[in-house]
């Protein structure tokens, strides 16, 4: 009977994670409420909901399934190294830093708690560990993780001015007058993980790992007579996120022309829905 029980949620899982894998995330919510209401004891229901919130955009819902995970199972590395991914995105380092750490004690061999630990040392500017980190999560899981590309700023400079050139034109036509500028990274708090002052939390306004960010009145909102004494619109781009999700010189440029699109389309007033797929290809 017991064997039937596992076999039944096993199954039902693989049906969710099914689902999310082909988008259809409000079918896999669904299946995974009603898988939470039937097995409130299980870890591996509250993380595959933790992933589902996270992938959804609700990185705080998440983190409240991952707690519950930790708590159920505190003995699993996964908990600690998922929870970990998603404190990283709502910039609170020192405690993601601390997951990782424990992740690795309990296994030594996890590839993804190999990568967020490169990933925390990159954000603290510790090249040479993040790179060392990179590079034994690759060799762990190859098919999973990569070493990122790694190029000079007038480089990066070069990738860009390419991307642009591959830009559709209905985006060439509104782009004049928008400066491109490049920043390693986001600014950060604490990057060496000291602790904070009593009571306070480390937190950052978006995601440490935010690719680019749109500066300046859409223009659907600025007054033709108001634009004249407005800063002129701008697009950063942080190189070392986007570059980590690369392997290749062509997926640099292909990512950097993602990037500027959807920073672009804040200064158009549109928003994700409102690109068209092949925008995108």
């Amino acid at each position: 009977m017991m064997a039937e029980y596992v076999d039944d949620l096993q199954a039902m899982l693989d049906a969710a994670d099914a689902m999310l894998g082909e988008g259809e995330l409000e079918q896999a919510f669904m299946l995974l409420d009603q898988l939470a209401v039937t097995y409130p004891d299980s870890p591996d229901v509250a993380l595959m909901l933790g992933d589902a919130e996270f992938e959804y955009g609700n990185p705080e819902a998440a983190l409240d399934e991952y707690d519950r995970v930790v708590e159920q199972d505190p003995t699993w590395s996964d908990a600690y190294s998922s929870r970990a991914n998603c404190l990283i995105e709502l910039g609170r380092l020192e405690e993601a830093s601390a997951d990782v750490d424990h992740a690795l004690e309990i296994d030594p061999r996890s590839a993804r708690s190999h990568y967020l630990r490169a990933v925390l040392m990159e954000l603290a500017s510790r090249d040479r560990e993040a790179m060392e980190g990179y590079r034994t999560a690759a060799g762990l899981a190859p098919d999973i993780y990569h070493v990122p590309i790694r190029v000079t700023k007038r480089s990066f400079d070069r990738a860009i001015r390419a991307a642009v050139k591959l830009l559709p034109q209905r985006f060439k036509n509104r782009m004049e007058g928008v400066e491109i500028y490049v920043r390693a990274l986001p600014e950060i708090d604490l990057p060496d993980f000291t602790l904070p002052e009593p009571g306070k939390q480390s937190r950052v306004d978006h995601s440490p790992l935010i690719m680019g960010v749109f500066e300046g009145i859409p223009l659907t909102r600025a007054l033709e007579s108001d634009r004249a004494a407005q800063p002129p619109p701008r697009i950063c781009l942080y190189q070392k996120n986007i570059e980590r999700i690369c392997k290749t010189k062509n997926d640099l440029i292909d990512e950097i022309r993602t990037t500027i699109m959807h920073e672009a389309s804040y200064h158009f007033g549109l928003d994700d829905g409102d690109l068209e797929p092949t925008d995108l290809q």
